[in-house]
């Protein structure tokens, strides 16, 4: 087979899997143009939200390049005279600097502080609604307005 050839196949495999890639508009079946579902959002939801991304997915995301760090970090000794194995060194190091700033992006310096923060936000602005929709005074009928 030739090289273009095999491009070419390599080509229509890569079209006929994108249409299935990216449908997030229709993730969970029931979101997406013409659902009947509404977005409820609350303070409660969204500092809920931030618990999940500080001590879930932020905790998970950790724990799984920990696990494969460490199994690279094997390798990096055991190559003691390559050229290539002071490389593996730094490549391990920046690896570890990636995840520990993915880990703060996600965790309580970045998602979850921001989603604390516009819970906070929205509970100020439902206050500052509520008291303006008390009314300081008392109307009578016929009075002007």
């Amino acid at each position: 087979m030739s090289f273009d050839d095999e491009w070419a196949q390599h080509k229509a495999t890569v079209e006929s899997q994108r249409s299935t890639q990216m449908q997030l508009n229709q993730a969970g079946g029931g979101s997406g143009p013409g659902s009947k579902e509404k977005l409820h959002v609350t303070p409660s939801v969204l500092r809920g939200r931030a618990e999940k991304a500080e001590n879930k997915a932020a905790k998970e995301f950790r724990e799984a390049h920990k696990v494969a760090v460490s199994k690279t970090s094997e390798v990096s000794g055991s190559m003691k005279g390559f050229a290539s194995d002071e490389a593996l060194t730094d490549f391990i190091d920046s690896w570890k600097k990636g995840v520990r700033y993915v880990t703060g992006r996600i965790g309580n310096e970045g998602l979850a502080k921001t989603l604390r923060s516009s819970a906070d936000s929205f509970e100020t602005e439902e206050k500052d609604r509520k008291k303006s929709f008390q009314s300081k005074y008392t109307y009578k009928p016929g009075d002007v307005i």
